[in-house]
């Protein structure tokens, strides 16, 4: 782990304990909680991500959903730039991935009652050789972080190989972009009061890319989502997010794929002033295919940022991700985010 993930481990846990603190020194009254709820619970809404890890591009992992419905309508763009670099070998199994991943997901949603609600989500990927290696290489000798297999591969070239016992199961050389899996998702609000939320989702990722393109998985999955959050005093915001991933038969490693995947999220978020607002989370899931390597297996990833809420309308989301189990995720994603609500 790079100093840089265990700062802001560190961050994300002496956060929690401050809430927890503040929780109990407050003394605010219930009606000022329910004055100020509606503004709280759309500033601290947590990072909307999942791994940018560009042979989980297909798997039906659901991204953060939201704890609780709108009866109005809105929508926003989210932008992921990734990159990863890394050789590994574990027996009779051989693994390169040097590539760089940029993903737009529009997201939109609505309202069918007080309680029901609808989500749809619409990406368009590529994965490529890009131009973040020399921005990343000089980030690394600048606080003296490790370049891992970075210092041993081409600047900004893709390639894409994996090899099981002596078999190339992928050989990917040329830079592919396209749309992806869209995702259609139904929510039912479980709970919803001034200090907390929790909404189910039932989640169903259709097979929509091409998994020859690393934008699909050529199967339909599905998804059930329990997202949640807690406001603990006035600033401070707790989320966390549970979920179950069955999936179909996929084209892409169909011999070691999984049938099912767990995921999950926990995070917190604080207001610092006016409509700024601080949030860390980490985000994990079990691995989708069978295999002894590390990019294969148990993904771990943190996400840093913040978000400002411009007016009741827009607000503007900056980010960035980073593999806390090392070489099980992308090395670095950048996020920005928009979002209008009608």
């Amino acid at each position: 782990m790079g100093r840089g993930s265990r700062l802001a481990l560190f961050l994300l846990l002496a956060s929690a304990s401050v809430a927890h603190a503040t929780e109990n020194d407050a003394t605010e009254s219930e009606g000022e909680w329910v004055l100020i709820a509606d503004l709280i619970i759309d500033n601290h809404a947590p990072f909307v991500v999942r791994d940018q890890n560009p042979l989980l591009a297909g798997v039906g992992l659901p991204s953060t959903m939201p704890s609780n419905q709108w009866s109005q309508f809105s929508s926003r763009i989210d932008y992921y730039w990734g990159s990863t670099a890394l050789m590994q070998q574990q027996g009779n199994e051989a693994l390169l991935v040097d590539a760089e991943t940029r993903e737009a997901r529009l997201t939109i949603q609505g309202g069918i009652s007080d309680r029901i609600g609808w989500q749809l989500q619409i990406p368009y990927r590529y994965t490529g050789g890009g131009s973040l290696d020399s921005f990343i290489d000089g980030w690394h000798d600048t606080f003296g972080l490790s370049e891992g297999a970075r210092s041993a591969l081409p600047r900004d070239q893709i390639g894409i190989a994996y090899t099981r016992a002596g078999t190339r199961q992928l050989d990917v050389s040329s830079s592919s972009s396209g749309l992806g899996d869209i995702q259609a998702s139904l929510g039912y609000e479980i709970q919803d009061s001034p200090r907390s939320t929790l909404t189910a989702w039932l989640n169903v990722k259709l097979p929509t890319g091409d998994a020859d393109e690393l934008t699909g998985s050529g199967a339909t999955d599905v998804s059930l989502v329990l997202a949640g959050r807690r406001k603990l005093s006035r600033r401070w915001t707790a989320f966390g997010q549970a979920a179950v991933t069955y999936l179909g038969d996929g084209d892409l490693l169909p011999d070691q794929q999984r049938d099912v995947v767990w995921s999950g999220m926990a995070g917190v978020g604080a207001s610092v002033w006016r409509g700024l607002s601080l949030k860390a989370q980490i985000d994990a899931h079990t691995a989708a295919y069978d295999s002894n390597l590390d990019f294969f297996s148990d993904a771990v990833i943190l996400t840093v940022g913040g978000d400002y809420r411009f007016t009741d309308d827009w607000r503007l989301e900056l980010g960035v991700s980073e593999d806390l189990a090392v070489e099980h995720s992308p090395d670095v994603v950048f996020i920005l985010g928009l979002q209008h609500r009608w």
